[in-house]
């Protein structure tokens, strides 16, 4: 084949790659007078779907499966042109270089924008955090029926730059959970889009059960959400942007559209949902948030770790809640069953053999700790 000719397919080619670019995907739009009926995204337990909930939103910017798809398909599109441009060889096809420059540049661009426009990309049985969530006091270990404190400000941790803060009520792990979830659920949208979820399908993925205590509780904690804020130089992000909870039918949520700065300068840490919903809440579950943040485990001292977690117990009673915490962890597999105790520090590794992905999975299994049953409708009088 003569080089004109070549240069003039491979034009061609970058011509329907325009084209392919420039199409919109096929997405199904639906008012809110019919998001009850709608089907939902497909999506795996344990968390319920979520559907967007503004009918004028764009469909082609606002949902993460057909970017991901326009993307792909320019990558494979691209990657075919750039083999035959190299294989060719022929000065006369230096005119469409460009063109290919170009097409690199776009899905550059095109791929930062998916970095600012959703959460970090994760299953639906996973959880993630920033590092310093993990490693900090800001989802603290104390019993959720204590009293709290109304307004906290404190630097997250090593971890974070000094300049980051978090600012708001008091949190506990119980909360980290919830805010977790909210990210989960929300993870195949853009942020600050509304979103709508079933109330009774997300109390049941995260604590085993659906009544009125559980709704309670699940109000409870997104309204403290909506208080919570981490502070930058510069701007403020909360941590759930807006929530709906009308009496009957979905709850409606949206996340700060900068919450994806919480991830740009630190490490991201996967939880498994599975794994977290089986570990007694309280210093497990922070331990194990802790554990999955670390690369490998050292010595650390047992009253460092005391108030790196928040406790506001005796240094008598944390070391006995420690061992518990620890014996569970080595249980199921997230440390070594080797650990111990030795001069006020905790010796402990990560397993050697077995990774936690390779623990037996109970999804559906209910957590340690389950409120009291209370009747559809009724709220109990606790400080969730």
């Amino acid at each position: 084949m003569k080089g004109g000719q070549r240069a003039r397919m491979l034009g061609a080619k970058l011509s329907a790659l325009e084209l392919e670019l420039t199409k919109p995907p096929l997405v199904l739009i639906l008012p809110p007078a019919m998001a009850e009926k709608a089907l939902p995204l497909p999506t795996s337990a344990p968390f319920p779907a979520l559907r967007l909930w503004n009918p004028s939103h764009d469909a082609e910017r606002d949902v993460r499966l057909p970017r991901t798809k326009e993307l792909q398909s320019m990558r494979r599109q691209l990657k075919g042109l750039q083999s035959e441009l190299q294989a060719s060889g022929q000065s006369a096809e230096a005119d469409v270089f460009p063109g290919v420059r170009h097409h690199i540049e776009e899905l550059e661009r095109m791929e930062q924008c998916m970095m600012t426009d959703f959460v970090p990309q994760h299953g639906s049985e996973q959880l993630i955090s920033p590092q310093s969530f993990f490693t900090s006091r800001l989802f603290n270990i104390k019993n959720r029926n204590a009293s709290r404190e109304m307004h906290l400000k404190f630097t997250l941790g090593p971890e974070s730059p000094s300049s980051v803060q978090y600012v708001g009520p008091e949190l506990r792990q119980g909360d980290g959970l919830v805010f977790m979830a909210m990210l989960n659920v929300c993870r195949d949208y853009r942020v600050g889009k509304q979103a709508s979820f079933d109330v009774g399908q997300m109390t049941v993925a995260l604590w085993g059960s659906y009544n009125g205590q559980a709704r309670a509780r699940l109000k409870k904690i997104i309204q403290r959400l909506l208080r919570a804020t981490i502070e930058f130089e510069g701007f403020t992000v909360q941590l759930v942007q807006r929530f709906e909870h009308p009496k009957h039918g979905p709850w409606i949520v949206s996340l700060d559209k900068d919450i994806v700065s919480l991830f740009k300068n630190e490490r991201l840490v996967w939880m498994d949902l599975s794994l977290r919903r089986r570990i007694t809440e309280g210093l497990a579950t922070w331990l194990y948030g802790y554990i999955r943040s670390q690369t490998f485990l050292i010595p650390w001292a047992i009253d460092k770790l005391r108030v790196s977690c928040g406790s506001d117990a005796s240094s008598k009673t944390f070391r006995e809640i420690l061992h518990q915490s620890l014996d569970e962890l080595a249980n199921e597999g997230v440390i070594d069953v080797g650990w111990f105790f030795r001069a006020e520090r905790v010796h402990w590794r990560k397993p050697r053999l077995e990774s936690e992905s390779a623990r037996p999975s109970a999804a559906n299994a209910a957590p340690p700790e389950q409120p009291e049953q209370v009747a559809i409708g009724e709220t109990a009088e606790l400080d969730w």
